[in-house]
């Protein structure tokens, strides 16, 4: 976790209210036009059920943060990586989509997602 520094750091990050309100927008975002691309057009909230899939099935969940919420985690991890240029928006929509073209679920998609950022920025 060279770009967040200490576990504390990156718990600090994860429970991050003001991170986990710009990454809804971010999450609900990349997931409705990623669903446009493959159904039509389309606008959707994305649950925080989905959201706490997302947490389990990314690489999120193997780093044992306790205390956190899992799917406002997954929203605050996208937002810190979107606001320090780990990803752009069209980026991730590309990742979801071509997830959602090979027969993922959108929970699969924006876990793969997480994982991609986490592996090519933080490992």
């Amino acid at each position: 976790m060279s770009l967040v520094g200490s576990p504390a750091n990156f718990k600090k990050i994860l429970s991050s209210k003001k991170l986990a309100l710009l990454g809804d927008a971010i999450v609900n975002f990349i997931a409705s036009a990623a669903l446009s691309l493959q159904k039509g057009a389309t606008g959707i909230k994305v649950s925080g059920k989905i959201l706490q899939s997302v947490y389990s099935l990314s690489i999120l969940a193997t780093l044992d943060i306790e205390g956190i919420d899992k799917g406002e985690a997954v929203e605050a991890f996208l937002a810190y990586a979107w606001l320090n240029n780990m990803f752009t928006c069209e980026d991730g929509v590309k990742v979801v989509y071509g997830s959602l073209k090979k027969g993922k679920n959108l929970d699969e998609a924006l876990a793969g997602l997480i994982d991609k950022v986490f592996k090519e920025h933080l490992t």
